[in-house]
């Protein structure tokens, strides 16, 4: 590693992502082949990797009914579940063990009668997988949308994982100014993820430029890229293709990051790239 790369102390898969990716390798060690409906990670190297093992990536069930369907890292929707079993597929089941809780949470929400409220963003595959479970769902994206809207008078609130703390602590104070009857909150913020963001604001404010390694279809990876920018001169990347020796010149110390579902091969890659081009 080159005297100007600092690393991060959080970097390299959390166990979630390794957990799916090891259940899928599994599978296709034993029956050669299986379906994901949409990517298994946000990781465009490892989804090629796995589909080269086998893994077919499809956008929809049309035309698929037999074989093995797995359930990727951010769930599917309810309805999806239950038209793949009807089909015939047989489901494996690689969900975050962290969002299966969750989604338990809010299952037991709707169950006593609480709106549910989603702190995230609405295109997100895991809030759409969240919001799939009951009916008296809302999602919230910003904490000035809580103003204008009318909830129920017992509600329940959960946050997406890869949120920040300071939005969520934003969302529920103004929660907090409406009229309700009772209100019970869940921090399901992902530890791992948290710590991340920590990690990255520290780093940022020590280097001269921050490079945020990821895919860009990855919300922790994005918030990674959001907060270091604030502090620093920040690039996000998904490959050491992308590294631009423009970026480089004049920097004395340069910093690098991980989404949690980066690989290190990646991150190796980047270091000697980035120290070919110092």
């Amino acid at each position: 590693m080159g005297s100007k790369i600092k690393l991060a102390k959080e970097w390299g898969f959390c166990w979630g992502v390794e957990a799916a990716i090891n259940k899928v390798d599994r599978i296709l060690i034993q029956r050669k082949k299986a379906y994901c409906l949409g990517s298994l990670i946000h990781n465009p190297q490892i989804n090629n990797i796995l589909k080269g093992k086998g893994l077919k990536i499809i956008k929809n069930l049309d035309g698929v009914s037999k074989g093995i369907l797995v359930i990727p890292s951010h769930g599917l929707s309810k309805i999806t579940i239950e038209k793949a079993k009807k089909s015939g597929l047989k489901l494996v089941n690689a969900t975050c063990p962290f969002l299966e809780n969750i989604q338990k949470i809010v299952l037991m929400l709707s169950k006593k009668n609480y709106q549910v409220v989603i702190i995230g963003e609405k295109r997100h595959k895991e809030v759409q997988t969240l919001k799939s479970l009951a009916d008296n769902i809302v999602v919230i994206e910003e904490p000035l949308e809580i103003k204008n809207k009318k909830f129920s008078t017992k509600i329940g609130v959960i946050v997406q994982t890869t949120q920040t703390k300071e939005k969520f602590n934003e969302a529920v104070k103004e929660l907090l100014k409406k009229d309700f009857q009772e209100i019970r909150i869940f921090n399901t913020l992902c530890k791992v993820v948290q710590k991340r963001q920590k990690e990255a604001a520290k780093l940022a404010v020590k280097v001269d430029l921050m490079l945020v390694i990821g895919g860009k279809n990855s919300a922790n990876t994005c918030r990674l890229a959001d907060i270091c920018a604030q502090k620093r001169e920040t690039y996000h990347i998904e490959d050491s293709e992308q590294i631009r020796r423009s970026w480089l010149k004049d920097k004395n110390k340069i910093g690098i990051i991980t989404g949690t579902s980066t690989p290190r091969f990646l991150v190796e890659e980047i270091i000697k790239k980035t120290n070919e081009l110092i």
